[in-house]
């Protein structure tokens, strides 16, 4: 059995520095302090499994590692992710469609690691001042199929994408405002203009829902929702609404030896208790991004017993869960009725509830930027621990006794205990003096109010947005005066008003310098544990899994990156 133990994210410096030795450990340190740094420690000290199984000299050619079943809960509303922004529709287009910019796989990379490295650029850019980035591209050629019939992707296709990207995507906003122009200065070079510093701009560039090269030939004409064109590491062969899609490795993929498996199936097995069932028979070979129903530490007990040698990466699930309120309500405006709130929930209790569980900061679990509020590494980190006492002396001298009932909006998607965490809740603000009453809603109805804006009134949501590799991504759409997106109802006041915040957010937005950036993000951290607009919670610990004749290097990514590589032994 492979395996990786959920703690790894909790280790003690001391421990790892006798391990790994004082070079190694300086290193780890370096690259994010404290508990960031010790979970790559940790991930290097993992038992040995993904590229290479037992048995297995070396990789196979590209096309020849086999077929791959990965399992996802439901189909994509559709195949182009301007139309229907969500996990889904990237998952398949990421098949097909390159980046510039990837996530980095390997089997010293972590779930939530997100580091950036080149797809379709063939380096990662040249930068001559802090506002130019000079990508230079891959030969690549889109698929031979009409009306694209093999020609070559060019600087051309980059900048009119972003054309498209600046006008459609709905996250935009953390690229264009700082983005000046981008040129075509030849077939294969790319420059990107910015108006002013963005720290976080390789990381936005790079990440698995921002910038996709889709054929532009066909914008605007309804054929990207129904069908895709290949300039990636595989080509689409077919889908079946409510069964499955079908992807068969591309001879031209512009990656020499990739992709090596020989075809990929995304199987959609809605029922959870259904596909632990076709894991355990092994009709499915491997799990796929966090939010597709992942196996949770109350699963994996089972599945040990019938997978021994199966892989198991478990990762916090990565979302920004936060308890929120409508910031409208003058109960809710005053900061020590928010603080009190927070140290209302009991965090750790919470996460047992599904096995095992992680506290989140508001931009979820990113390795690199994770700052450990149960370890208070960062002076307001006092209002995540769990004190009712001193949650109802902030009641009180806020002249709550008593509030409530509000409603508590709540949906059971994410994961299966998602009701009861609501629940807990419930009884945790009912002792300190709050009365809730959970609103079960369905989910299309939960996600239009909740997740995509602030289209709920009255009391408490608990949701997650998105899944973030950078802060900024958080702090500009979801924290931003002007976000159709701002996650509360009542924040764009608040935050209007709220100069320090406000000038901490850009601060770390204009930063370049990746350790005073890393400082700069910690402030952003601190102050918003101080103002909790918005409660970081919880999130259940979630397991990666696939058999024991396949190989992967698994990251917590919609963008697919682990199935370039990965192969399958037939």
């Amino acid at each position: 059995m492979s395996d990786r133990d959920a703690s790894g994210y909790r280790q003690g410096a001391s421990f790892w520095q006798r391990r790994l030795g004082r070079r190694r450990f300086l290193q780890y340190m370096a690259v994010g302090a404290g508990t960031a740094g010790l979970a790559l420690a940790c991930r290097e000290e993992r038992a040995p499994t993904p590229s290479t199984p037992v048995g297995e000299a070396r990789p196979p050619a590209r096309g020849q590692g086999g077929t791959i079943v990965f399992r996802d809960v439901g189909d994509p509303a559709s195949f182009d992710y301007y139309k229907t922004w969500a996990y889904r529709t990237m998952q398949h287009m990421a098949l097909v469609y390159p980046r510039l910019l990837k996530f980095k796989v390997g089997p010293d990379v972590g779930p939530t690691d997100y580091d950036i490295v080149p797809d379709l650029a063939a380096a990662m850019p040249e930068q001559p001042d802090a506002t130019t980035y000079i990508f230079k591209l891959r030969p690549a050629r889109w698929e031979n199929k009409p009306p694209l019939n093999g020609r070559a992707l060019t600087a051309e296709d980059v900048v009119k994408n972003w054309d498209r990207f600046k006008a459609e995507h709905p996250n935009r906003a953390v690229l264009v405002s700082d983005v000046d122009r981008v040129e075509a200065t030849a077939p294969d070079t790319v420059r990107f203009v910015l108006s002013r510093p963005l720290g976080a701009f390789l990381s936005h560039i790079g990440h698995h829902g921002m910038f996709y090269i889709m054929p532009y030939e066909l914008f605007g004409t309804g054929q990207l929702e129904k069908d895709m064109w290949s300039a990636g590491p595989f080509i689409f062969r077919g889908y079946d609404v409510g069964v499955e899609s079908r992807f068969e490795f591309n001879p031209n993929y512009f990656i020499e030896g990739l992709p090596r498996a020989s075809r990929v199936i995304i199987r959609y097995v809605p029922d959870h208790q259904t596909a632990l069932s076709l894991y355990r028979t092994r009709q499915l070979d491997s799990t796929l991004y966090g939010a597709a129903g992942l196996p949770s530490a109350k699963d994996v007990p089972e599945l040990r017993r019938d997978l021994p040698n199966a892989t198991y990466t478990p990762s916090p699930l990565h979302f920004d869960f936060l308890l929120k309120m409508d910031l409208r309500d003058p109960v809710f405006r005053d900061k020590r009725v928010r603080q009190a709130i927070s140290m209302a929930i009991n965090r750790d209790n919470l996460g047992q509830i599904s096995g095992e569980g992680f506290w989140i900061l508001e931009y979820g679990a990113l390795t690199r930027w994770y700052f450990d509020p149960k370890k208070n590494e960062f002076p307001n980190a006092r209002y995540y621990q769990y004190n009712p006492q001193e949650a109802r002396a902030l009641l009180r001298a806020a002249g709550v006794e008593r509030a409530g009932p509000y409603d508590l909006l709540a949906a059971r998607f994410w994961w299966a205990e998602q009701i009861e965490w609501a629940q807990y809740v419930q009884e945790q603000l009912r002792a300190v003096g709050i009365e809730t009453r959970i609103k079960e809603m369905p989910f299309a109805e939960f996600y239009s109010a909740t997740v995509v804006g602030p289209r709920w009134t009255g009391g408490f949501a608990m949701a997650p947005h998105i899944t973030v590799a950078d802060p900024n991504e958080t702090y500009t759409i979801l924290w931003s005066p002007g976000s159709p997106r701002i996650h509360s109802p009542g924040l764009e006041d608040l935050m209007r008003q709220d100069t320090e915040l406000l000038e901490a957010m850009e601060r770390q937005r204009r930063e370049v310098d990746p350790n005073r950036r890393r400082e700069a993000v910690r402030q952003v951290v601190n102050i918003i544990a101080d103002r909790m607009y918005g409660i970081p919670t919880a999130v259940p610990m979630v397991y990666h899994i696939h058999q024991d004749n396949v190989a992967m290097n698994w990251i917590n990514s919609y963008g697919m990156e682990y199935a370039f590589e990965a192969w399958r032994r037939e």
